[in-house]
């Protein structure tokens, strides 16, 4: 039924991704999306990275509000990932074995990983660009700190905390009752609710107008036709598991692994890798200032950090899901990381014509001089008389 639903939302697309498979070393499949132009106009691919119980719909929504088919229509060879229980990727279920008892670590150590493998690997790339929405790229600042770094070229992050400064009357009447989500089935089914309650969009875009405006859609980012194609498509199912793990990351205000040793809050200054941070103006679930602390403590040689709201010059205000699916995102928004793209682009073209100088000069200077290199004449001295 699934699969039926996405058909009828990408119908009428003009451009249809190829679907590529990744496979984790703990035995989960996992659905790469690629929109590949012909020719390439860059050499570095892009990996789109979704947010918490969203898939590939986050970054590839309908109509104009798609990231990933605006960087496409830009030149980029654009990959929107989907993590393990996500759209196509492996779910679990009574034949293949696999649980809905995973955590934030196995995406970082084991999804990340897996998925870079990939499209490096067909593409040929050295390095690529991970654009990551809300967890995506919380997913994002923890591989930075891992030796993968190395294969990723820079980084944007839309609304995604660190959890020091996350904060929100409604979840704070939460805290003290974060126990009773031990009482939650393994599979909290989000997903399966929200596409049962899809008919009921309008009266519940009306019910829940405040909550909405505050932690999803800033008022005039969204109307009810967006609301129920994303409650169709955009949303799926997450485990217990997960859920209690950021309900203790609120509580505690950091980002800490399943046994409380390590704090990935705490290690921000091991990110040099050029990161551009945004942020929503009115986000109330993740605020500027989170991402702010983010931005100063990073040790990135190449950062910016972006405020998106009237006050910077966009024509709305923004909250957290706007940032990716909001109706406005398409230009004020999406240029933002188009422009950022460009920018690396062009530093890796001016370090690669300075790599090439040397060479060049010496190149030069053989044609004019007709110098032997050194290794020609250690070739030449030893062969027998």
């Amino acid at each position: 039924m699934q699969r039926l639903i996405d058909a009828w939302f990408s119908r009428d697309r003009e451009a249809q991704p190829r679907l590529y498979w990744a496979r984790t070393r703990d035995g989960w499949r996992l659905a790469l999306h690629r929109y590949e132009p012909d020719p390439p106009a860059h050499r570095t691919p892009v990996v789109l990275c979704h947010g918490m119980s969203s898939n590939r719909w986050d970054m590839d929504g309908p109509g104009s509000i798609s990231l990933a088919r605006y960087l496409f229509a830009h030149g980029y060879d654009v990959w929107v990932a989907e993590l393990r229980g996500a759209g196509c990727s492996t779910k679990p279920n009574w034949w293949n074995g696999k649980r809905y008892n995973w955590s934030f670590e196995d995406y970082v150590y084991h999804d990340a990983p897996a998925l870079l493998r990939t499209v490096l690997r067909e593409t040929k790339a050295a390095r690529v660009h991970w654009v990551g929405h809300s967890m995506g790229g919380m997913i994002a600042y923890a591989v930075l700190m891992t030796p993968v770094a190395e294969k990723i070229a820079s980084a944007v992050t839309l609304g995604s905390p660190t959890m020091s400064q996350v904060g929100h009357p409604l979840l704070d009447l939460g805290v003290p009752y974060r126990g009773l989500l031990r009482l939650l089935p393994d599979r909290v089914p989000v997903g399966t609710l929200a596409r049962i309650a899809a008919p009921l969009a309008p009266w519940l875009a009306h019910l829940l107008s405040r909550q909405i405006h505050e932690l999803g859609w800033h008022q005039g980012n969204a109307d009810v036709r967006l609301f129920r194609a994303l409650m169709l498509t955009a949303v799926d199912d997450i485990p217990a598991s997960l859920l209690r793990e950021f309900a203790r990351w609120y509580e505690l205000r950091a980002m800490t692994d399943r046994y409380g040793m390590f704090d990935f809050t705490e290690h921000l200054e091991r990110i040099r890798t050029p990161v551009l941070i945004v942020a929503g103006s009115h986000d109330g679930l993740t605020p500027a200032e989170d991402l702010r602390v983010v931005y100063e403590r990073i040790r990135s040689k190449s950062k910016m950090f972006v405020i998106i709201g009237k006050e910077s010059g966009a024509s709305n205000n923004y909250a957290h899901a706007d940032l990716i699916l909001g109706l406005n995102a398409p230009k004020d928004v999406y240029p933002i990381i188009l422009h950022w793209l460009e920018k690396q682009r062009q530093a890796s073209d001016t370090r690669l014509r300075r790599s090439r100088r040397p060479l060049q000069r010496q190149q030069k200077a053989v044609a004019r001089n007709k110098v032997v290199p050194l290794e020609m004449r250690r070739r030449n001295t030893s062969r027998p008389g």
